[in-house]
C-alpha cells in the first residue's frame, strides 16, 4: 500500500505542475516564484499528513489518527484555497456583464 501511495504522489505531483504551469504567467518574477513555492509547501504538508495518517492508523493509534487528519487536513485545505486565489480560480473577475440602460437588440 505506501509502494502505491509513493506512486499515486509523484504521478500527482506532475499533473499539478502540468497543470499549474499555463497559468503561472505572472509579471512580476516574485509572484512566480510565490505560486510554486506555495505549491511545494502545500504538496509537502499534504504528503505528511497522509503519511502521519497512515503510519498512525497502522498502529492503531486512533486519536493521533484523527488530530492529523483535521491538523493537516485544515491547513492543506487553507493553502489550496490561497493557491486556487492566487492562480485566479478563485474569486477572478467575471469578463461578461450585462448593461442596465443598454437597448434590448434582436
Amino acid at each position: 500500500m505506501s509502494t502505491f501511495l509513493i506512486f499515486l504522489a509523484g504521478v500527482l505531483f506532475l499533473a499539478a505542475i502540468l497543470f499549474i504551469k499555463p497559468h503561472v504567467k505572472q509579471e512580476k518574477k516574485w509572484q512566480n516564484v510565490l505560486i510554486w513555492v506555495l505549491y511545494v509547501v502545500w504538496f509537502l504538508i499534504t504528503c505528511m499528513g497522509v503519511s502521519f495518517v497512515y503510519i498512525n492508523a497502522g498502529v492503531g493509534h486512533v486519536k493521533a489518527s484523527s488530530t492529523a487528519i483535521f491538523v493537516f487536513g485544515g491547513i492543506s485545505v487553507i493553502l489550496a484555497i490561497v493557491l486556487a486565489r492566487i492562480l485566479g480560480f478563485i474569486g477572478g473577475k467575471k469578463s461578461t456583464k450585462k448593461k442596465i440602460n443598454e437597448p434590448f437588440q434582436a
